[in-house]
């Protein structure tokens, strides 16, 4: 009885219902897009992102991985430094170049330190302060390297599958095209040359496809059960309103007992006009 009676009065509050239902609507696209006025745009706020990674490999013109006189431990030490490299502004810069993107929404962070202390390894107050400022970045990359192999390995992220798999692979392309340009421009000797080969295309995927869809459904029910439970006191309150209004009236004399006044008032004046004709 009491689910049809709620269902009563939102059917003869029909209007105001569906007054309800289109600003829910309006809430859940305002939740996962944000609107420009000036110019008018509609651009999503990156509830979903993306990620790839790539490896890349720090060898000589001749592989050193197969030729066993190489000794592979100069070429650890480079993967090591060239994994900090990419990290830094410079780097950065080169890679968003190479990417087509712009270096300002991009946030890069090179691997850890092994065997210092945490407290060694804590960021300062300028870096922490650079890093609040990279958690708004639409990009990110993420370098690291294992210390006995000559590989660095690529992690990026980004709004999109194709932005976050094209900037993974434009570091392994910046990197080499920067270290190429050394090397020409110091002459070194093409045997002593250093050799940046990508292992295999990035590849990557989406992480949380259709949060964008959950998250407008989710906004969607709240707003509308809110908007729903509101006008259920408010038609009881406004039913009291009347109830209150109409005692008062009958009370002050209303029009029925005005009528009902005037009515008695005629028929003594009639009575009396009889008497008067009898006597």
């Amino acid at each position: 009885m009491e689910l049809a009676g709620t269902l009563k009065i939102l059917w003869l509050r029909r209007r105001l219902l569906a007054l309800g239902a289109l600003f829910a609507m309006v809430a859940a696209m305002l939740s996962v897009y944000r609107v420009g006025v000036f110019p008018p745009s509609l651009s999503s706020r990156t509830n979903v992102f993306a990620t790839a990674s790539t490896q890349i490999l720090v060898d000589t013109p001749n592989s050193a991985f197969a030729d066993l006189a190489y000794d592979l431990e100069s070429l650890d030490t480079r993967a090591s430094v060239f994994a900090r490299f990419l990290a830094s502004p410079a780097a950065v810069a080169l890679i968003a170049r190479e990417a087509n993107l712009p270096s300002d929404a991009i946030e890069a962070r090179g691997p850890f330190e092994l065997n210092v202390p945490e407290v060694q390894q804590a960021p300062t107050a300028e870096r922490r302060s650079s890093q609040i400022l990279g958690e708004g970045a639409l990009y990110r990359l993420r370098f690291e390297n294992n210390p006995s192999l000559p590989i660095v390995s690529v992690y990026s992220q980004g709004p999109s599958r194709e932005g976050a798999v094209r900037l993974a692979s434009a570091a392994p392309a910046a990197l080499s095209d920067y270290i190429d340009r050394l090397q020409v421009r110091q002459s070194t000797p093409a045997k002593q040359r250093v050799e940046i080969r990508q292992l295999g295309e990035a590849t990557g995927g989406i992480v949380n496809q259709g949060a964008n869809l959950q998250i407008a459904t989710l906004v969607f029910l709240v707003v509308f059960g809110t908007w729903c439970m509101l006008l259920l006191p408010a038609q009881t309150i406004a039913r009291g309103w009347r109830r209150v209004g109409g005692s008062e009236h009958r009370g002050n004399g209303g029009p029925q007992e005005a009528s009902n006044g005037h009515r008695g008032g005629r028929e003594a004046h009639r009575a009396e006009r009889r008497g008067h004709r009898v006597g």
